[in-house]
């Protein structure tokens, strides 16, 4: 679930849960929404790997 991943060019550095109590709603396929309480949610550090001209 967590760990280094790369996709394009980004490169996942860190990933936690960050637990806070809170609200979300959640869409079912007849298109109506229900509330639901979340304990946590999922955060994720990216950064941007890029390469190419370094003398400008």
């Amino acid at each position: 679930m967590c760990g280094v991943d790369t996709k394009e060019t980004y490169v996942e550095v860190l990933c936690f849960r960050q637990f806070y109590k809170h609200f979300v709603f959640v869409e079912d396929r007849d298109g109506n929404r229900n509330k639901r309480m979340e304990r946590y949610f999922e955060v994720s550090v990216m950064v941007d790997v890029g390469c190419g001209g370094t003398k400008e």
